[in-house]
């Protein structure tokens, strides 16, 4: 007779209230995405460009008759009370002649806003936020909103995570559930795999390499250029990134769903993390359904280490020119 365990948490959590703000490309994607796998009962989309938001819904609730049934519509703040997991993927573009500092600075003010009317209208939510740069918009949406830092995290590098591991198994001819590496750091350029851990079905990576006698001396520096480049070649061929990073909240609001307690890379906030504090960076993060439960302290090579803490100063660097140029204004 099966255990009646195995649906303690299907009968607690028959379904949830999703949030989208930012119906973008990958917003809209995430909500597609979102839908296809059933986890909400009610999904409120918010976007400046109202009659978008409108539109999104509406396509999507025609889809209804081959899903779940879910309740879809276009909102305001007000609509996220009540919400369980409420993702951020708002963001402004780039001006012509704008610079980085400038357009982080516009985004940084976004968030802001975004981060009080959260924080008013559903302040137990579960926060994804996944607008770039992510790990510097997650820190500014944590620290306006006052909220739980448990509850407020990045998307981070759940991607590039998988990206690599997709990498590793399709040159070694495995599944990439049977690759097990992480990418830690900056969702960005300063990302540092993290290669001393990395296994296959229980081997060193390390060994695997020599067992399978295909590789030559580069190819981990090669996986490595390719994750952090990824982002960079889909662009250059269609314009954005939206599909695999939807299936990745995806994959994240599903853990949160089930209280899995998954192992992910997200960004969160680090308070004396290997002697980082005070800014949002992806590590290993016990994820359930009321949000991060532990973090992970990882025990990596001395390079490892070097290129973590430098990454870590990209980022605190980043939030501090913003601050300095809020500052002058």
């Amino acid at each position: 007779m099966p255990s009646p365990c195995l649906y303690s948490i299907t009968t607690e959590v028959i379904s949830m209230k999703i949030g989208i703000v930012g119906l973008g490309r990958v917003g809209s994607s995430t909500a597609f995405a979102l839908l296809m796998k059933g986890l909400a009962r009610e999904m409120v989309l918010i976007d400046v460009d109202r009659k978008r938001a409108e539109g999104d819904a509406l396509d999507l609730i025609h889809g209804t008759p081959f899903t779940r049934r879910t309740n879809i519509y276009a909102g305001d703040y007000k609509d996220l009370k009540g919400s369980d997991v409420i993702v951020i993927a708002a963001g402004v573009p780039q001006k012509p002649g704008e610079t980085r500092l400038q357009l982080l600075g516009r985004n940084a003010r976004v968030m802001r806003e975004i981060a009080r009317n959260v924080s008013k209208y559903a302040p137990d939510s579960i926060v994804i936020v996944v607008t770039n740069p992510v790990d510097v918009l997650t820190y500014f949406f944590l620290k306006e909103s006052g909220m739980d830092r448990r509850k407020v995290f990045g998307s981070g590098t759940v991607l590039d995570t998988a990206r690599l591991r997709t990498l590793i198994a399709q040159h070694c001819g495995f599944s990439p559930r049977s690759v097990h590496v992480y990418v830690i750091g900056e969702h960005g350029d300063s990302e540092v795999p993290v290669w001393s851990g990395a296994m296959i079905g229980g081997i060193p990576l390390q060994n695997m390499c020599q067992i399978c006698n295909r590789c030559d001396s580069h190819i981990l520096e090669e996986f490595a250029e390719k994750t952090k480049r990824a982002a960079y070649e889909i662009i250059e061929r269609k314009g954005a990134t939206h599909y695999a990073i939807a299936l990745a909240v995806t994959d994240i609001v599903e853990t949160i769903f089930f209280d899995e307690k998954r192992v992910l890379t997200l960004s969160v906030y680090l308070e004396d993390y290997l002697g980082i504090q005070d800014v949002c960076i992806s590590v290993p993060a016990v994820l359930g359904r009321h949000g991060v439960e532990r973090i992970l302290k990882l025990e990596l090579s001395e390079e490892e280490m070097k290129a973590f803490r430098e990454s870590a100063k990209i980022l605190k660097s980043a939030i501090e020119e913003i601050l300095a140029e809020e500052n002058k204004e």
